[in-house]
């Protein structure tokens, strides 16, 4: 027995309630976030609600595919934005087992949302997405055990080998954002 609720959203009744709660969610964690999401391309506001939870302490880190993704040009695209991500102190990791397609959202080891949707606007603004949040520190427990065996299949993207990216990435990447 555990709480949990649907959460939908789609473009048919203009609804972004995945949006709201994903955003609440990381405006609100006080401790940790850990995500797991096979497309990550936040807006400007995600990126600032994450960079403003870091600021404040809270510890996030982010599993992405790496170099085995069904969608190349939407991993380089979201590589580009990982600077401002790294320099808050925000851990990225690349998973290297295959291609993940997990999308999991865990907050403070108590509420989890797991569903559909990317973090994108055009999971949350364009596709019918849904989702289901649970309130719950045993499942919480549960995928973050899974979470952090996912991490054994990773490798972390540092400041450092962020700035050592391909060339050819450094300039196709902004061209392909738009």
């Amino acid at each position: 027995d555990t709480s949990s609720l649907i959460v939908k959203s789609s473009p048919a009744d203009r609804a972004t309630a995945c949006r709201v709660v994903f955003q609440m969610l990381v405006e609100s964690a006080s401790s940790r976030l850990r995500i797991i999401t096979p497309y990550f391309l936040p807006d400007r506001s995600l990126r600032q609600a994450f960079i403003a939870s870091a600021r404040r302490g809270v510890q996030i880190e982010i599993v992405v595919p790496g170099s085995h993704t069904d969608q190349r040009w939407v991993r380089l695209v979201s590589r580009r934005k990982y600077n401002e991500l790294l320099r808050a102190g925000i851990r990225i990791f690349e998973y290297r087992g295959g291609m993940t397609h997990a999308k999991v959202l865990c907050a403070d080891g108590l509420w989890v949302i797991l569903g559909t949707t990317n973090f994108h606007n055009r999971s949350f603004e364009h596709n019918d997405e849904v989702n289901l949040a649970i309130r719950d520190e045993e499942i919480a427990a549960r995928l973050t055990a899974d979470f952090l065996n996912d991490l054994k299949s990773c490798e972390e993207v540092t400041l450092e080998t962020w700035k050592q990216r391909p060339l050819i990435e450094k300039i196709v990447v902004p061209f392909a954002w738009i």
